[in-house]
Formats: C-alpha cells, sequence, structure tokens
C-alpha cells in the first residue's frame, strides 16, 4: 500500500508540472525569506531593416555588415537586419517599395523623398539628444548641403565621397614627371595627358567614367567652368549654359582633339582595374575607391590629388545619407539610436580608413585611427582636404528623372552621336517638362 501510495503522488506530481507547462505558467525563483519574486519578462525586441546601396568596389558591403553586428550586439533589444539593396537607383526603387525603416539612399533623393513623405525629418531627435547640436555642428557643411530642406533636417552623411585625381607615381616618373606634382588645372591636364599616353593605345593619359548617367563625374567639370546647374529650390535647371557647355568641350577634347583618352563611353567599374593594370595613368575616380585600388595596388605607387582647376576648382560632394523612414515611434527612435552608434566618431574614422569615403565628421580626422592612417597612406588626407572646395550634388524634385534627362544626353554627346549644344539644348527642353509641375 505504502508503494502504491508513493507511485500515485509521484503522478499526481507529474501532472501538475505538465498542467503548469502547457498553460504557459512560469517558476518563479524564491529569496532567502521563502518569499517569491516575479520572473524577469523578456524586453520586446524592436526589429529593423536596414537597406543599403554599393557604389565602389572592395569590401565595403563586409564593413557595412560588420557595424549593424555590433549595433546588435552592444543594443540586445533592437535588431536591425542588413540588406544590400544594389546601386544607388536601385535601392532607391526597393525603398520606394518596401519601406525599410532605415535605408541609405543619396543625399540628392530628398527632394523626392519628401514629395512622397516616406521620410521623417531628424530635428526633434537632435533637439531631444543631449549632444545633438555639438553633433551635428561637427558635421563637415558640404556633406549637409543635401540634407536639409524647407527649413528641416532630412539626413546625416555616412558613405560619402567626393572626385579625386588618381595618378600612377611610376608611370609620371616614366614620362619624365614629378610624381610629386600632379596637373592642377586643364591645360597641364592634357599636357601631361599627351605625355602619358601611348601612341598604340596601350596607356591612356586620362579615363573619365560615363556610363550610367555621367553627370556626377562631369559636373566636376561644370562647377570648375563657374556653371550652376540647379536652383537652390530643386525648381530650375540651365543643362544647356555657356559654362556647361564649354565643359563639356573640353571633355569632348580630351578623345577627340587631344587624344588623351579614349573615344566612346568609359565604364565606371572598369576604371579602377584599368588604373591598377596600368592602362590610365591617371582617372577621375569617387574618393571610396581608394580601399579597392589599395588593396591591388603598391599603395607607394599611388598619387592622389584634388581635380584640375578650370576657372575655379571644384569637385560634387557625392554618395549616400542615412534616412529614417516613417513608422512606429518606437521603431523610429530605435532607428536614430542606429543611426548615431553608425555615426559615431571613432567608427567614421575606421569606417573611412577602411574604405576611403571620406570622414564626414571634423572630430573623426582628429582621432589616431585617421592620423596614422594618413601618415602611412597621404592620399587619405589629400582627399579630405578636396572638400575644402566642393559643392552639393545636382538635386532637384524628381531627382533621377531630370538626371536621367541630362545623362542620356550627355551620353549621346560623348558616343558621337549628337553635338553639345542641341544635346544640351534637348537636355533642358525635357528638365523644364519634368520640374513645370513643381513651380509656383
Amino acid at each position: 500500500m505504502r508503494k502504491a501510495s508513493r507511485v500515485l503522488a509521484a503522478a499526481v506530481a507529474t501532472g501538475v508540472l505538465a498542467l503548469a507547462g502547457c498553460s504557459g505558467a512560469q517558476q518563479t525563483p524564491k529569496t532567502d525569506g521563502g518569499q517569491t519574486t516575479p520572473a524577469p519578462v523578456p524586453a520586446k525586441t524592436v526589429e529593423l531593416n536596414f537597406s543599403f546601396p554599393i557604389a565602389v568596389g572592395g569590401a565595403v558591403q563586409k564593413n557595412v555588415e560588420a557595424m549593424v553586428n555590433d549595433f546588435n550586439t552592444a543594443n540586445p533589444t533592437i535588431k536591425v537586419t542588413p540588406s544590400f539593396a544594389g546601386n544607388y537607383q536601385e535601392t532607391m526603387t526597393k525603398v520606394q517599395a518596401a519601406k525599410p525603416e532605415i535605408a541609405v539612399l543619396q543625399a540628392t533623393d530628398v527632394f523626392t523623398l519628401t514629395d512622397t513623405d516616406i521620410i521623417v525629418p531628424i530635428d526633434e531627435y537632435i533637439a531631444a539628444d543631449k549632444d545633438g547640436q555639438a553633433y551635428m555642428s561637427d558635421l563637415l557643411p558640404a556633406f549637409m548641403a543635401n540634407s536639409k530642406l524647407n527649413g528641416k533636417t532630412w539626413s546625416v552623411p555616412f558613405q560619402r565621397s567626393t572626385v579625386v585625381l588618381y595618378y600612377n607615381k611610376d608611370l609620371f616618373k616614366a614620362a619624365g614627371l614629378d610624381p610629386e606634382k600632379p596637373p592642377t588645372n586643364w591645360q597641364q591636364l592634357v599636357e601631361y595627358g599627351k605625355k602619358l599616353t601611348k601612341p598604340d593605345g596601350s596607356q591612356w593619359g586620362v579615363e573619365i567614367p560615363s556610363d550610367g548617367n555621367p553627370s556626377w563625374t562631369f559636373s566636376s567639370f561644370f562647377y570648375e567652368a563657374g556653371a550652376k546647374p540647379v536652383n537652390d529650390l530643386g525648381t530650375e535647371v540651365a543643362f544647356n549654359s555657356p559654362e556647361i557647355t564649354s565643359a563639356m568641350d573640353f571633355i569632348v577634347g580630351l578623345s577627340k582633339t587631344d587624344k588623351v583618352m579614349p573615344t566612346g563611353v568609359l565604364k565606371w567599374n572598369d576604371l579602377p582595374n584599368d588604373f591598377v593594370a596600368g592602362k590610365a595613368a591617371m582617372i577621375y575616380h569617387t574618393t571610396g575607391t581608394i580601399g579597392a585600388v589599395k588593396a591591388k595596388m603598391d599603395p607607394a605607387k599611388i598619387g592622389v590629388a584634388a581635380l584640375p582647376a578650370g576657372k575655379q576648382a571644384g569637385s560634387p560632394t557625392g554618395g549616400g545619407n542615412l534616412y529614417i523612414l516613417k513608422s512606429t515611434k518606437e521603431k523610429q527612435d530605435a532607428a536614430w539610436k542606429f543611426v548615431r552608434f553608425m555615426t559615431d566618431t571613432e567608427r567614421v574614422a575606421k569606417w573611412s580608413v577602411d574604405t576611403g569615403y571620406i570622414p564626414y565628421r571634423k572630430s573623426a580626422t582628429e582621432t589616431s585611427t585617421w592620423k596614422e592612417a594618413v601618415k602611412a597612406f597621404p592620399g587619405y588626407g589629400t582627399a579630405a582636404g578636396a572638400m575644402k572646395d566642393a559643392a552639393g550634388e545636382i538635386a532637384s524634385h524628381s531627382n533621377q528623372q531630370v538626371l536621367k534627362a541630362l545623362g542620356d544626353q550627355l551620353q549621346a554627346i560623348i558616343g558621337g552621336t549628337k553635338e553639345t549644344k542641341p544635346a544640351l539644348d534637348q537636355a533642358q527642353k525635357d528638365a523644364e517638362a519634368i520640374l513645370k509641375q513643381f513651380k509656383k
């Protein structure tokens, strides 16, 4: 009987535990005094989707994903899922359709993003942040030029760059040129280019990318010629101005007249490879290419210089900003925390050294990480120094459509199917038709 009782008691106890498990009840730990305390309730995880583009070579995607992993580790109640979405245009299309909580998009997309009402201004977050004003004043003004609109701040810099001149120091020496004295103006660019070009086409003096939409790289010549392609409101363009016309004539002349650059369209992704292989002695490209070039070529052979000036010095800023998209307040708050993490001073310095993107926070250039990198490879400092002459990108309402209208005609000019003036007149006409709805 005693044995049967023990079996029955055990069965009852087992049943009670089973019922507790099925009902979701939790055991609570006992204190030393025999009292029970509530079991800790796990904090709710806020999940954020983060879309980002890549427009340069190298290991940029891995750099971004590593930073996101660091954030997730440091913030266990927030989970950010990164998603590489292609180039900037592809990313913009996907973001408009999927609406992730955070995205890296071109700074110039601010007009379209506000017109479609899918992003939130960050001014309230800046005001509530104890270091908000100091943080904003630490961001380079040139990179903030496309971040503000209608009295509000819509984004902060992230993967930002400008156009610089890369030149091969060994090829300079072989051509009898001083490897520490790159060309400083358009005339010298042609003179150096002729000395660096081989008649058999195995080596060109200079290459400038012109596939896709070349308006970004070409706009450096527009600014150097004294042009203002778009007004501050993004509602009027001056694509057929005398300044832009003369700039395009100069670019075309590098191939047709001076014969220091290959004819036809040159692909953006090919130029760094041509430079590394010695097929191009000089190339125009983004500072964001520094990391990829350094990984394939002896850094001692790489020269980085500010662009040769026309009537004035100039280069467009470029790259992407961090935007917070409309969602719940909880997610937007978490997104701001992510933005601040990704743009931390030390993190900006390391990001810039790893990729070649310009340190967009002034304080990042004061870190030992940055200073040691510049000491080892002065080109980093040259790229950052080019920001003194940088101007904002061409930006307007319906920006992608307007840039396509311009880019299509620039392609026709470079491809030799149209003369400069009629092509730019057509770009002007097409852009005005697109922007007509935004004029008040």
